[in-house]
């Protein structure tokens, strides 16, 4: 086996005169012109184009990106997870794949003689690849969080893996967007969680190496270049990593280009000059990627947004919630639209409405201002819930209202790529896909009874303390 890490969160592997090319974002940007790659990935092997496998581990578009697979080979095999809707498959035929494998959980596909992979799926979009000659297994979490009997399941199955890949900085709005009169609200997600969940995850799959993945980005859009230097870069978990009672692992730095084979070893450069001098080299793409973003400003800005739009859009969603969310939901929601005469645009959980009003509602969990061009879009694409990722957004919330705010988020991504309503998922799909997944339903009910994940919340706590040894 050799692989080649491509960016970001995309990988290239070879072995036994074939090849599997993961998670290919390759080219531009994502999530409205906010990500882009650092480091840049600079001139695209013509393998990685002409791959004969492709495996996408989740729908989001720094994994799922549709001007990059446009540019692939269609003739190429493409295995995407089994999920109980099926969202991946049906756009990849809109791009024009037609070789298009569901990998049901825990299922073994054959590449090549001992050449295989297998997908794990997690949550209701995500999945570990575990890829595996007689030589390496890798195991790419990139943004998965298996844990518990879940993760016990694959270390039963393939043993402790040679490579563990896995995210390592923020990937959402929360909590750099927000403002709170309650410091408790900007509270649920820490830095030093990052680093703590990368380590242990790197503990409890006893990996020869880990490899900090699936986190290297820069932000140049106008509205989000102001949180570049939250980023969590591979040498400050590499640091954590030494600084804690480490794993016995070998945690490597890799960039763009940078392979490994079971021969040779690694061939990689060294960036640590990348992230020491990171911020005058991302104003520096800011510079040459202005012209490209300026255009997609004005092209933007020539969205029109009409309430007409925003209700059928989200008044749909709010009818097809489950029973009994609107008691997790209990406080409404509202998006600032500036130049509306009625600029605050509700949405009522209670009342399952949609409404438009002079002044937010006393209760209001939070506010959300986003360009007007840019919600429009994001309507008319069925990807409202994707903005939060996008960091192109600021949210106002009350004192309280993070749970509400981060709720309809999770239920807006739900009913955006068809889990809602769920009663048109008691379907034979549905119970098999929970069946394979039973250890991921009573791990939950475990993790609450006993509290499991304080480990990840203590070192977290050491790490930004830096109380450790």
């Amino acid at each position: 086996m050799q692989f080649t890490v491509v960016g970001h969160s995309s990988l290239f592997v070879e072995s036994e005169g074939t090849n599997l090319l993961v998670d290919p974002w390759l080219i531009g940007s994502c999530y409205w012109r906010s990500w882009w790659h650092y480091p840049p990935i600079g001139e695209l092997e013509e393998a990685w184009l002409q791959a004969e496998n492709i495996y996408l581990t989740h729908h989001h578009f720094d994994h799922f990106h549709y001007p990059s697979l446009r540019r692939l080979n269609h003739d190429a095999t493409v295995y995407v997870p089994r999920f109980a809707v099926d969202f991946m498959a049906g756009e990849l035929r809109d791009i024009g794949f037609s070789r298009i494998v569901e990998m049901p959980h825990g299922a073994t596909f054959e590449l090549g003689p001992t050449f295989a992979i297998t997908s794990y799926q997690y949550g209701f979009d995500d999945s570990t690849l575990i890829a595996a000659d007689n030589t390496a297994t890798l195991a790419n979490f990139n943004d998965c969080k298996i844990r518990g009997r879940a993760l016990d399941q694959i270390l039963a199955r393939h043993g402790s893996p040679t490579f563990v890949f896995k995210n390592h900085s923020w990937a959402q709005g929360y909590p750099h967007c927000y403002t709170s009169p309650d410091p408790a609200d900007l509270e649920v997600l820490s830095r030093g969680q990052y680093a703590a969940d990368f380590i242990e995850t790197v503990r409890d799959t006893k990996a020869a190496y880990a490899i900090p993945f699936a986190s290297n980005v820069c932000l140049l859009h106008p509205e989000t270049r102001q949180y570049n230097d939250i980023a969590i870069t591979p040498f400050e978990v590499a640091d954590a990593f030494a600084r804690v009672d480490p794993p016995n692992a070998t945690l490597v730095v890799m960039g763009p280009h940078d392979r490994w084979s079971a021969e040779s070893g690694f061939a990689c450069a060294d960036w640590t000059e990348a992230f020491d001098d990171r911020a005058a080299r991302v104003d520096q793409l800011a510079d040459e990627m202005a012209d490209k973003i300026e255009k997609y400003q004005v092209a933007e800005a020539a969205n029109t947004l009409s309430f007409a739009a925003f209700d059928a859009h989200l008044g749909t969603f709010l009818t097809a919630l489950p029973p009994g969310a609107r008691f997790i939901l209990n406080r409404p929601v509202a998006f600032e639209v500036a130049g509306d005469d009625e600029p605050y645009w509700v949405l009522d959980f209670a009342a399952r409405q949609v409404r438009r009003q002079a002044t937010p509602p006393p209760d209001v969990a939070s506010i959300i201002r986003l360009d007007d061009g840019l919600l429009s879009d994001a309507i008319d694409k069925n990807i409202l819930g994707m903005v939060h990722i996008s960091m192109r957004l600021s949210v106002e919330l009350a004192a309280g209202g993070i749970n509400v705010d981060l709720m309809f988020w999770a239920f807006l991504a739900l009913w955006e790529i068809g889990y809602l309503p769920v009663q048109e998922h008691f379907d034979r799909r549905t119970l098999g896909v929970v069946w394979r997944r039973r250890r991921e339903l009573t791990n939950g009910v475990i993790f609450k009874l006993v509290g499991r994940g304080s480990l990840v919340d203590r070192m977290a706590a050491n790490l930004m303390s830096d109380e450790l040894d």
